[in-house]
């Protein structure tokens, strides 16, 4: 990808002038087929699922400028999902039709902000500069780009024998606006399972819609993605690919799974894994109605799972939100605010609870730089960590406690259910200042808000959890940065398996407004809650929770905010 070309010296255009005139030629000529005159008949008409709008591409015109053959081309690759990119490649000389990998990389440019700007130079070459609202790689991974972001693409033309302009060099990628990437594809999250085996952890990748059901079952077979792969385990065994029937849902809406190579020497536990992983991946296709899911391998006998444990996903938390109210910690009960049995009064200043998904475990901060664990018998707070400037605590599946120094020199503190501390190593957090983190309810993944020491940006950062056989947390995987379009964010949670709550500023809002953050997707943001300082997120966005500034908290109720409790400060869920 070129970020720097030289530029040529000639004029400048716009595609979406182009994209505008086709649209209204479609409009049109689709106007033109509307009766205007004659009865009105009853009939009975069969209804279907619509199918995915699709942008059209032409061939090159005869004689095409330079600017027609790369705005034609730029529009044939939007399109090349449907024909394969076969009259992209058209407008490329022969070699480089050959050569051009258009899967490798797609960038998505936003409604607003122009599209695609090309400039062509009088040395036949051409700079396509374009706004960037995310981009896709070839495994389907999406990575959202900060506000404001361009890329350049340098693209250079010749002429053929028959005095026909082509591109004969080109970056590996296509341009599609951020409307016709929602039609064409899919968010599909692709399942592994944790390392124990216990729970399922999604990989969400951007598939075609079209083809959905085939390229997720591709995506589970080739593993996931680099940044997850050492907190998670697969049942596909080395070398399992689709078969000649690859992937076909039925009338009774079974998904049938033709397995081939690897897959045919899969053992028992392999095949109750790689079912229960199919299973999870196919019933939750968007756009596809899966009740159940067939595998085999090579048209052989079905398999059928013998687990007595079948791995959960998603799990949800049964109580909560909690909060500190007066120095006490309380919980929402049947719409009111309830103290919490067995839990000692606290100091004033505590602040910063978390509960353990058993709720077992129990802590605040009860000053900067000391974290108490709660005993559940009323006993006085028992000291687990002590520090200079201590992050709000995380807790995880299996009963760890999770902080540490807010300025990191590359290792996180876990407290054990024996109060015993481990250093967590995260060489890439060295030197920066955690503002909020969050342990995903499988215990797979953390989700962490950092500064920069230098330059003061604001990063959400998602990294694997990895642990040795008993759960122990050992180190962290590279970080996968997520919610690039966020700003000052300043708070993290979970609000489901594959989407985070993140507290910060957003467009042109100058207020802390929740952001919904798909790990590996756009970002979207829900209405504003004028002075919130805190959120707590359950499951789903009926499970959202902020509190303002004056310790009232709001539940999310429907498009709105409703207050549900006053006097309030930092609600959390278990988990």
């Amino acid at each position: 990808m070129s970020t720097s070309p030289r530029r040529p010296r000639s004029g400048r255009t716009l595609l979406a002038r182009s994209l505008t005139g086709l649209l209204a030629l479609a409009v049109a000529a689709g106007c033109a087929m509307i009766p205007t005159s004659g009865p009105v008949r009853a009939g009975d008409v069969a209804l279907s699922n619509p199918g995915f709008a699709v942008p059209l591409a032409n061939d090159p015109p005869q004689d095409g400028t330079q600017q027609q053959i790369v705005s034609g081309f730029l529009l044939a690759g939007a399109a090349g999902l449907s024909d394969e990119f076969t009259v992209a490649r058209k407008f490329l000389t022969a070699q480089a039709a050959t050569q051009w990998d258009p899967v490798a990389r797609v960038l998505v440019y936003p409604l607003l902000g122009g599209g695609p700007e090309i400039t062509i130079g009088s040395d036949g070459q051409a700079i396509v500069d374009v706004p960037v609202q995310g981009s896709l790689d070839r495994t389907g991974v999406y990575t959202e780009a900060p506000p404001g972001a361009h890329e350049q693409l340098a693209l250079s033309l010749s002429q053929t024998s028959d005095d026909q302009w082509r591109i004969e060099g080109l970056d590996d990628a296509v341009l599609i606006s951020a409307s016709d990437f929602e039609n064409e594809y899919r968010q599909v999250p692709v399942y592994f399972a944790t390392v124990d085996g216990s729970q399922l952890v999604p990989d969400v990748r951007w598939l075609p819609g079209s083809k959905a059901a085939v390229y997720a079952v591709r995506a589970m077979l080739a593993g996931p993605s680099s940044w997850l792969r050492d907190a998670v385990r697969t049942g596909v065994p080395d070398g399992s690919r689709l078969g000649p029937e690859s992937v076909t849902i039925t009338a009774d809406r079974i998904a049938v799974v033709d397995l081939a190579g690897g897959a045919a020497g899969a053992d028992e536990k392999q095949r109750n894994l790689l079912i229960a992983q199919l299973t999870a991946t196919l019933e939750r296709l968007p756009g596809t109605a899966v009740s159940s899911v067939v595998a085999s391998v090579a048209g052989g006998l079905p398999w059928v799972s013998t687990a007595t444990d079948v791995p959960v996903r998603d799990v949800a938390p049964t109580t909560g939100p909690y909060a500190l109210q007066k120095g006490v910690l309380v919980e929402l009960v049947s719409s009111k605010m309830t103290p919490v049995v067995g839990v000692a009064p606290l100091a004033l200043d505590a602040r910063s609870p978390a509960v353990s998904l058993d709720e077992k475990v129990r802590v605040v901060l009860s000053a900067p730089g000391r974290l108490v664990r709660l005993p559940a018998d009323g006993a006085p707070p028992v000291p687990i960590l002590t520090g200079t400037e201590l992050i709000a605590p995380t807790t995880d599946r299996y009963d760890w406690v999770w902080s540490g120094e807010a300025t990191t020199a590359g290792t996180l503190t876990a407290i054990g259910p024996d109060d015993s501390p481990v250093a967590v190593a995260a060489d890439w957090l060295a030197g920066l200042s955690i503002r909020s983190m969050s342990i995903s309810r499988d215990g797979a993944r953390i989700a962490i808000v950092h500064t920069g020491t230098t330059d003061g940006r604001v990063v959400i950062d998602v990294a694997a959890v990895i642990r040795d056989e008993t759960g122990r947390p050992q180190r962290l995987g590279d970080q996968f940065q997520v919610g690039a379009s966020v700003e000052q964010a300043t708070e993290v949670a979970w609000s489901d398996e594959a989407t985070l709550a993140v507290l910060g500023r957003r467009g042109s809002v100058n207020a802390l407004v929740v952001n919904k953050v798909p790990v590996g997707g756009p970002t979207t943001s829900l209405p504003l809650v004028d002075g919130t300082v805190a959120l707590a997120a359950g499951l789903g966005d009926r499970a959202l929770y902020v509190a303002d500034a004056d310790g009232v908290l709001f539940s999310r109720q429907g498009a709105t905010w409703v207050s549900v409790a006053e006097g309030v400060v930092d609600p959390t869920f278990p988990g």
